[in-house]
């Protein structure tokens, strides 16, 4: 009689690397959460910070999970923002309301500097990842609480404190949190949080000023979760104006866009060079995100914008000699009918339709006192939020940190 192989051995003959080619295809997060926990074998592979930056870059819609977005509404009193915010749960599932309610997004596991009064925090930007707050208390006003986040991306958040200049890099949902050195810039005009999809720890914080080492220009300092200290990353030369733009992220580059649309600065986060990018000529009226698109070493730059009540995606390439070429590469159906009914009005687009960002395969859209959302994988057009008494309302979608921490790569080999 036979005698068959244990099915340890049978799994040990595969190898690493044929299971996370049988991972990859994996469907959904859970699905991957799931064949890792079977076995020993099964999480060691997965326990890959490459195959998790694969996984994530083949699942965009999917992978970090949407937990929702969060809002603020008009005090009744007044028209202004509301500094205690509302969470709109993506999905009505109870596992995603678990997950929220065990977080902590007041930021009351930080240092306590003595604040007092009402909730001093209000959301001003948004990244793939995390809200961002910003202290309310004005130049007239005592400072209630020092900490104002400068950015976030996969589940943390970029602070720093008022008073002391120093900053810290902190995860609402396990409350763990990081001090990091004050930066030497003398007039920071941006920062930037780049982490690392295949690993929790590992993250680089980035501060842009325009102190260009004596003459007029930008200059980036780079500062690593394994050396904590600041060092200067690249210098571009010439007067840039970035006008209060919002950090893009996308393939391993931040980008700005400069006053009048015609261009928008590049830092490239791996290289550490600066480069200046021309854009399309729907950019000077029209805002839009730098999304990602394709798989590792796809090539081109790829903007997502809302033009004619289209969802439209344009590709960059460098036709060699250093100038963007765009193409149109996708165009969806016309949202205008779906828009008019689900707004109430006819005249909506008046208002116009401004891209807040793209997260995790999802668009978000506002216009005037409506927020809205449209999944890019199934064109469903949803609507988030209204506002009768104030203009549009602040809006941050919010994401999980990737990867789950069961699947955090260890130091060793990984």
């Amino acid at each position: 009689m036979a005698l068959t192989a244990p099915v340890a051995d049978t799994i040990v003959v595969l190898g690493d690397d044929l299971l996370r080619e049988v991972f990859l295809l994996l469907p959904t997060p859970a699905d991957l959460l799931r064949a890792a926990l079977a076995c020993k074998p099964f999480l060691h592979a997965a326990r890959s910070a490459r195959f998790l930056r694969r996984f994530r870059r083949r699942h965009p819609s999917t992978c970090p999970l949407l937990l929702g977005c969060f809002i603020h509404r008009p005090s009744e009193d007044r028209c202004i923002e509301d500094p205690s915010p509302l969470f709109l749960p993506a999905s009505p599932l109870a596992a995603t309301r678990r997950v929220v309610e065990g977080g902590d997004f007041a930021l009351s596991f930080l240092p306590d500097r003595g604040s007092s009064g009402p909730d001093p925090w209000k959301f001003v930007d948004r990244r793939s990842g995390r809200p961002l707050l910003w202290d309310l208390a004005s130049a007239e006003q005592p400072v209630a609480d020092p900490w104002k986040v400068l950015d976030c991306r996969n589940g943390r958040l970029l602070l720093r404190n008022r008073v002391s200049r120093e900053l810290a890099v902190a995860d609402p949902l396990t409350r763990r949190w990081a001090s990091l050195p004050a930066p030497p810039a003398e007039r920071p005009v941006g920062y930037g949080l780049v982490t690392d999809d295949g690993s929790l720890s590992a993250f680089q914080a980035f501060c842009v000023s325009e102190d260009g080492g004596g003459s007029p220009g930008l200059r980036a300092q780079a500062l690593s979760s394994g050396e904590l200290r600041w060092a200067d990353a690249a210098v571009l030369a010439g007067q840039h104006n970035l006008e209060d733009s919002r950090a893009m992220q996308a393939n391993g580059s931040l980008y700005w866009k400069l006053k009048g649309g015609e261009r928008m600065v590049a830092l490239n986060t791996e290289t550490m060079e600066f480069s200046m990018l021309d854009l399309p000529d729907f950019a000077r009226q029209f805002s839009f995100d730098v999304i990602e698109k394709g798989g590792d070493g796809a090539g081109g730059i790829y903007l997502l914008t809302m033009l004619g009540f289209c969802v439209e995606v344009w590709g960059g390439w460098d036709d060699g000699s250093g100038v963007l070429t765009w193409t149109l590469v996708e165009k969806s159906v016309r949202f205008q009918r779906a828009m008019a009914e689900m707004i109430g009005s006819s005249q909506f687009y008046r208002h116009g339709l401004n891209v807040i960002g793209v997260v995790a395969g999802v668009v978000f859209l506002r216009n005037k006192d409506c927020l809205l959302s449209i999944d890019l994988e199934t064109m469903k057009l949803r609507m988030l939020a209204r506002k009768d008494k104030c203009p549009s309302a602040l809006m941050y979608p919010y994401t999980m940190a990737w990867p789950p921490s069961c699947l955090n790569p260890t130091e060793q080999g990984m």
